[in-house]
């Protein structure tokens, strides 16, 4: 299941390896002066890996800028904007990352149970034994949680972390957290922070389906649905919603692609984030 969650949500039918678009200007190190709060560092954790075969994969910890600070940014973006190689599989794209800089290459074996040659194609989806699991962290911590959902269906954190851990030969509760204290110290601890999520594989649904919106917030005394666009079409999504967090249905009327937006307000400061949902 755990290697489900780490999956993302869109489908495509060719194995995917993506660079980093050519505006990003992703840099090493936690990200600091005027992306401290804008950006979001990502930390790749090889684990296992770091040796396999006589390579070396040390962690890596980048910085990924946002080029548009106050949009939002799904996690396979802030790995493209950081400068990431990733591959997906030939089945499901970057429904499942299969490769992160390269690793586990094709020709490496990775000794998981019972099979200790075992080499990943990238075809279909990686083993529950051997597969990269997706973590994040606000950055006013010190710890890391597990994504409940795919790096595709999920908002990152401004000031945040997000975690890539090689999971070899393990279970749901002893997946390997990201081997770096998540703490950012720009981040004032205090401030609030809230992500929607669209609870549907692929963010799409057919015109009378209902599908889900999910959310979650950290130190908001309020918490609402502050608008959607475009302003009809979209199913009802308005006026104050529960913290920390809930799930709302949502009926859509009208064929389109609708963007929804939340809002959380906390120590008087107010922040937003957004998903969004075609209906074809």
């Amino acid at each position: 299941m755990r290697k489900l969650l780490a999956a993302s949500s869109v489908l495509v039918t060719l194995t995917v390896g993506l660079a980093a678009p050519a505006q990003a200007a992703g840099y090493d190190g936690i990200c600091t002066g005027s992306d401290a709060l804008s950006g979001t560092t990502i930390v790749i954790d090889f684990q296992e890996l770091d040796g396999n075969g006589g390579t070396a994969a040390p962690t890596i910890t980048r910085c990924s800028p946002n080029a548009n600070p106050g949009t939002d940014r799904t996690g396979i973006k802030a790995l493209q904007d950081a400068g990431i190689p990733l591959a997906g599989t030939t089945r499901w794209g970057l429904g499942f990352v299969c490769r992160l800089n390269g690793r586990p290459s094709a020709t490496e074996n990775i000794p998981v149970t019972g099979n200790p040659t075992y080499k990943e194609a990238c075809f279909n989806t990686p083993p529950a034994s051997a597969y990269w699991g997706y973590w994040h962290a606000n950055g006013a911590g010190s710890t890391w949680t597990y994504s409940s959902y795919g790096a595709l269906n999920r908002t990152v954190v401004p000031g945040g972390f997000e975690g890539w851990s090689f999971s070899l030969n393990k279970s749901a509760s002893t997946n390997p957290v990201p081997g770096v204290t998540p703490t950012n110290p720009a981040v004032n601890a205090s401030n609030p922070a809230v992500s929607l999520s669209i609870n549907d594989l692929d963010r799409k649904i057919t015109l009378g389906q209902t599908t889900s919106l999910t959310w979650t917030s950290t130190n908001a005394t309020a918490v609402s649905a502050s608008s959607v666009t475009p302003s009809s079409g979209g199913g009802g999504w308005s006026g104050s919603l529960a913290a920390p967090g809930g799930t709302q249905n949502v009926t859509p009327t009208a064929a389109g692609t609708y963007t929804y937006i939340i809002s959380a307000t906390g120590n008087g400061v107010t922040v937003y984030s957004s998903a969004t949902l075609t209906v074809q």
